[in-house]
């Protein structure tokens, strides 16, 4: 019970990530930000985790873990409340995402590891499968519940409670005693962040995350900005997103299943496909029905992908390096996350099809070559 306990605090504390993924968004929009200053705005979030990803993973190695995920939580959640002393200011938006994204490194890659500390080998993919669910559940919360509070009332006031939401697990995590019940140290012996980036097994995890993530990065990054281009509420894109999120619950329901029957280079390759495709289809759509119809099935496509990609770099990481795997695995997914909507927000002028279509072919490359490896 302790473990699912744990998977609902740091599903509150998802909300809130989630959630400031859109409303940074949509704020951005509101203070009239140029397309390059609105990537340079979302970008803030990944430049700490990018650049101290491996180095907080080695910290969850080390340090009990309820006390990272306490200053992360709490960290997180009082950058969101600056805005309060901040408000409509570009510049100030932009510091408030560098620091959030400071601290919600050190929570998100505590808590990957945290889960898998808590699991046997034997029960290591149902509970990563299961904290991955409830980062869906945060992903259908999130969007949905920023996007009808700004239509029903301000920005303040939104990111007043998603700092209150962050906040709170924070809190409870300060006083919880995880570490002397369920931490097991392992020795270690002395691997350089070099020789983890370029192992073997590693490197495939590492390739493939980056590849999904840039895919989650575009959708969550460029669908609100043409959701606004072609005139939807904000509480209508947020449903999108959300509608999303549900088609992610959905796969990861069905994950234990299809890995009886496929191996994940198997799983994570048709996905990408199936994704590369929704894509393609993405620009030529305006109707809101749709619109639901393509988000949903790009959630089907990328659901499964993430929660494998993590149980395989945990089961790949050499003794005592668990979290430090996990961290440049997010390493990586945040420098794709930083780099695209600067690189993206700065070829704005190109339009829609261009910057969905080139997505499309780097989903489809990385598919088709996972199925073809997996063949051989």
């Amino acid at each position: 019970m302790k473990f699912y306990f744990v998977v609902f605090l740091t599903f509150l504390f998802q909300i809130a990530l989630k959630g400031n993924i859109l409303l940074a968004s949509l704020y951005g929009l509101h203070l009239h930000a140029s397309p390059f200053m609105l990537g340079g705005i979302i970008a803030a979030g990944s430049l700490f985790p990018m650049l101290l990803a491996s180095f907080a993973g080695r910290l969850s190695d080390r340090l009990p873990l309820n006390l990272l995920l306490a200053i992360g939580m709490i960290g997180s959640g009082l950058s969101l409340l600056t805005i309060y002393l901040f408000n409509n200011s570009l510049i100030a938006l932009l510091i408030i995402q560098l620091a959030f994204g400071l601290f919600q490194i050190i929570t998100v890659v505590s808590s990957q590891n945290l889960v898998g500390v808590l699991s046997t080998e034997k029960m290591r993919t149902k509970n990563y499968a299961s904290y991955t669910l409830s980062v869906s559940f945060a992903n259908f919360f999130g969007p949905l519940l920023v996007g009808l509070l700004i239509d029903l009332s301000s920005y303040s006031y939104v990111y007043l409670l998603l700092g209150g939401i962050s906040i709170l697990p924070g809190v409870i995590f300060l006083f919880m005693r995880l570490q002397a019940s369920f931490n097991k140290k392992v020795t270690a012996v002395e691997i350089s962040f070099y020789e983890l980036l370029v192992h073997p097994d590693l490197r495939v995890v590492f390739v493939t995350s980056g590849v999904i993530l840039t895919a989650v990065g575009l959708f969550e990054f460029y669908f609100p900005i043409y959701g606004n281009t072609i005139g939807l509420s904000a509480s209508i894109i947020g449903t999108l997103l959300s509608i999303n999120a549900v088609a992610f619950i959905i796969s990861r329901l069905l994950m234990n299943k299809l890995q009886r029957h496929f191996s994940p280079e198997q799983i994570i390759g048709g996905c990408l496909i199936i994704a590369g495709s929704a894509f393609f289809l993405l620009p030529f759509m305006t109707a809101i029905p749709l619109l639901a119809v393509i988000s949903f099935i790009m959630g089907i496509g990328l659901g499964c992908c993430q929660p494998l990609s993590i149980v395989m770099a945990y089961n790949s990481a050499p003794a005592g390096h668990t979290g430090e795997v996990l961290g440049i695995r997010l390493t990586v997914n945040k420098a794709v996350q930083f780099a695209v909507p600067i690189i993206f927000g700065s070829i704005n002028f190109l339009g829609f099809f261009p910057i969905f279509w080139m997505n499309t072919l780097l989903l489809l490359f990385s598919g088709k070559s996972l199925l073809k490896d997996n063949s051989k």
